[in-house]
């Protein structure tokens, strides 16, 4: 924004500058001479700062270096989002499961993983409650193994 600033202020002093000069130079042939001089001196003043912005860029652009690993397809960028939702409601899933057996939990974690057949499994259940259910650790694991086929890790906090 600056070097728009100066190019403008450098165009207006060039032709605040010329029409100055035009104004006290005397009819005939030096009027034209004049004329000539000054439309130079205003091309000039145009192509200034038009220079000095180009000469201001840096050309030397270091190239990027994409490994395979940081590149994701687009296929993997929207199996990475179903894997995300696939989480959250089970997650959502597991909480509600929990409290129609009236077990209220602080918080879980399920951890998904995508195997080779492109089939989501579930890699880790992480459960957190209060010590309050600690007598029915048993009964919890099993209602989740039943629903999900996984041992959860139950923490009691």
């Amino acid at each position: 924004m600056s070097g728009m600033i100066s190019a403008v202020i450098t165009v207006c002093a060039g032709a605040l500058i010329c029409s100055l000069l035009s104004a006290f130079v005397p009819e005939g042939t030096t009027k034209k001479t004049v004329a000539l001089v000054i439309g130079a001196f205003m091309v000039c003043c145009l192509i200034s700062p038009i220079t000095s912005a180009i000469s201001s860029i840096d050309f030397d652009a270091e190239p990027v270096d994409y490994s395979e690993d940081q590149v994701s397809t687009s296929d993997e960028a929207y199996a990475n989002v179903v894997i995300k939702q696939a989480q959250q409601n089970l997650e959502q899933s597991l909480t509600d499961l929990l409290a129609q057996n009236n077990i209220k939990i602080s918080e879980c974690k399920i951890v998904l993983a995508k195997s080779q057949s492109n089939s989501i499994i579930i890699g880790d259940i992480s459960i957190y409650m209060s010590n309050e259910y600690k007598s029915r650790k048993d009964k919890i694991g099993s209602i989740v193994f039943e629903s999900f086929g996984a041992y959860p890790r139950i923490t009691f906090i």
